[in-house]
């Protein structure tokens, strides 16, 4: 399908002072396929593939559009597809439970997820909203698409339609997380899930079989969103953002809130992988991770580098005097993460270390994902300097041997993704590849695509792909190999 010009539904405003329904997170909602996309640049002949993206785009206009929070957009999935120096782009709903009650409602059932709005009927299957909005990947030759307390839904590579979800071969029957760590020797999946105060520890292998699984009591019930690994242990940061009980949520009121007294701080959970033994490690304040790089162990020592903020969440107070019409997103727009590193002492049970990395403040951490579970040099994230109300402004590359950080703004477009990074056919660094990411274009209110040469971060992008269809802004996603992509369509076609 070609680009189409703009509609009376594409200018909406169903509330034109919640920045998560306006700008670059504006819905669109139209499912598409858009072949032979305009290329300024070239793009490199080795890239054959897909890179996979997530979108938060409500399907239907929330009930109390001022509650609204970037979380609870339904999932709608994007492959970009490269091959020959060419590009098409495809989109499609994710369509989970809840997408199909609203749908045949026509029209929204489910308040915010974080901030609340309307009383969870528990008559409705599912009584909540989770949309699979979060993060995606290929693994046991499956698309699979995760959220935060569900199993992961399974798409069609090629087409993205919905077939399902996937229970890892029936051993696994309770939610898991949106965010896991592939081990790069094996292809293993290691991952979580977490149930009131109880977190359920996974190991499957690449084939997606379980091959071990802990569990243990964090204490209080946490929004855990991710998780480090590293060869022998997987370290959970346990925070005061916590669950509200089911009174509040059949109230309408947030479901979670920052709540530094009854969590005693932060706390680090490390986790034998083998023993399943855990040691709890004072986090030194309270404070919450975002998201993380990676991690790997020095000796006795483990070295985790992550963004972190000085809250995350509703004060319990704040929650109980929401006015009607009020901006419920006051804390979430003005949270900044900063770029972290912490040294978790084994031997003597002790944060040894933790200090900040830079004054480059931002969100969405990657690696080269080959060195995962090891020791990492560079990291990448999308910038949240606040040069405009969009979030993120630029790109930034740290190197943490050098203690060098570049950026990369750009004159045109904002908003960019997470960037994924591809390593290059024969690469002889860590940093010897291509960074994608996904791009707002403000002037034609629809999104780009750019790869930049990561060895030559701040130079202009090799490639610009314009997609001719609007990708609200999301969260995570993955490049996938088109050998691997041809392999999972073949496996389920047998």
């Amino acid at each position: 399908m070609p680009g189409r010009a703009l509609t009376a539904e594409d200018e909406h405003m169903w509330d034109e002072n919640n920045r998560s329904l306006n700008g670059p997170f504006e819905p669109w909602h139209q499912e598409a396929d858009t072949f032979d996309l305009e290329v300024v640049g070239k793009i490199p002949l080795e890239l054959n593939g897909s890179l996979y993206r997530t979108s938060s785009n409500p399907h239907v206009q929330p009930p109390h559009p001022n509650r609204y929070h970037w979380f609870d957009g339904d999932g709608m999935i994007y492959g970009v597809f490269l091959r020959d120096g060419r590009a098409h782009a495809s989109s499609r709903w994710v369509r989970t439970a809840a997408f199909k009650v609203e749908e045949e409602n026509g029209k929204a059932v489910y308040g915010s997820i974080l901030n609340g709005g309307v009383p969870v009927d528990f008559s409705l299957d599912p009584p909540m909203k989770n949309p699979a909005n979060t993060h995606v990947t290929l693994f046991d030759d499956r698309l699979l698409v995760f959220t935060e307390v569900d199993l992961p839904h399974e798409l069609h590579p090629t087409t993205l339609e919905t077939r399902g979800q996937y229970d890892y071969h029936g051993d696994v029957s309770g939610p898991v997380t949106a965010h896991w760590k592939t081990d790069p020797r094996n292809g293993d999946m290691l991952f979580y899930g977490v149930s009131g105060s109880t977190l359920t520890w996974y190991h499957a292998n690449s084939h997606g079989k379980l091959l071990d699984s802990h569990q243990f009591d964090m204490g209080v019930a946490c929004f855990l969103h991710d998780f480090v690994a590293t060869e022998d242990y997987a370290v959970f940061m346990i925070t005061p953002t916590l669950f509200t009980g089911p009174e509040d949520l059949m109230a309408g009121k947030p479901s979670v809130v920052w709540d530094p007294e009854t969590s005693n701080g932060t706390r680090f959970a490390v986790l034998d992988r083998h023993s399943g033994a855990v040691t709890f490690i004072d986090g030194g304040g309270a404070y919450s991770g975002t998201h993380f790089y990676n991690a790997y162990q020095e000796g006795s020592s483990i070295v985790i580098d992550g963004h972190r903020t000085d809250r995350w969440g509703w004060l319990s107070e704040e929650s109980a005097a929401i006015a009607p019409g009020q901006d419920c997103n006051e804390w979430f727009d003005s949270m900044v993460a900063k770029p972290w590193r912490w040294v978790l002492d084994l031997s003597s049970q002790r944060l040894t270390r933790d200090y900040q990395i830079n004054d480059v403040v931002g969100e969405f951490p990657r690696i080269n994902d080959e060195y995962a579970l090891r020791k990492h040099r560079f990291g990448y994230y999308a910038t949240t300097q606040g040069t405009d109300r969009w979030l993120t402004d630029g790109l930034a590359k740290h190197d943490y041997q050098g203690d060098l950080t570049a950026t990369i703004p750009n004159a045109e477009l904002v908003s960019p993704s997470e960037p994924v990074f591809v390593p290059r056919d024969n690469a002889t660094s860590e940093d010897d590849g291509w960074m994608m990411s996904l791009w707002w274009n403000p002037f034609t209110r629809l999104a780009e695509m750019l790869i930049h040469d990561a060895l030559h971060f701040d130079a202009e992008p090799v490639a610009r792909i314009k997609l001719n269809q609007r990708v609200p802004m999301g969260f995570h996603g993955n490049w996938i190999d088109g050998a691997a992509i041809e392999a999972a369509v073949s496996s389920q076609t047998v």
